[in-house]
């Protein structure tokens, strides 16, 4: 089994940052993410995660790289001392290709799953957008039940607002 390394990262508040040795430049931010729960209560943390390519260095796409990989899991690993944290992560819809970038975050959770975390699913339709979306907390996390409760149930909630 080979071993790979993540890149060293930086942290700096809720944003990470880290080069690759191909020249790029990538940033992990924990954004708010509450405002995608209509009926959450502002005391209780989420946040959205957003991985972005700040630099290409001299390649048109990112180069397939495990360590970009290894990096970003570490990086959730890290995020996840908190136990008080939680992810809700939207596949971008824009170009339809929701359910495979699903598939892809769904693949990645279960291969480096941690001992502790929980990620509960759903898919709803707003405005014939079609929303795939999963929650990831700590299982040691004091809003659990009452986040997994608003989160299943954001269909319902769209329906009504």
């Amino acid at each position: 089994m080979n071993i790979v390394l993540p890149y060293n990262f930086k942290k700096q508040g809720n944003d990470y940052r880290f080069d690759t040795d191909k020249g790029l430049f990538y940033s992990v931010k924990f954004l708010d993410g509450s405002f995608y729960f209509v009926s959450l209560p502002a005391y209780v943390p989420v946040f959205e995660m957003s991985i972005t390519t700040v630099s290409l260095g001299d390649h048109l796409s990112p180069p397939r790289d495990p360590r970009i990989e290894a990096t970003i899991v570490e990086i959730f690993r890290h995020f996840f001392q908190e136990h008080e944290n939680s992810i809700i992560y939207i596949c971008d819809n824009l170009d339809q290709k929701q359910a495979a970038r699903h598939r892809k975050f769904d693949m990645w959770f279960r291969a480096h799953t941690e001992k502790g975390l929980e990620k509960f699913d759903t898919h709803f339709i707003i405005e014939s957008l079609e929303i795939y979306a999963s929650l990831i907390l700590h299982t040691d996390n004091s809003y659990k039940d009452e986040l997994v409760k608003v989160f299943l149930n954001q269909a319902n909630e769209y329906d009504k607002g």
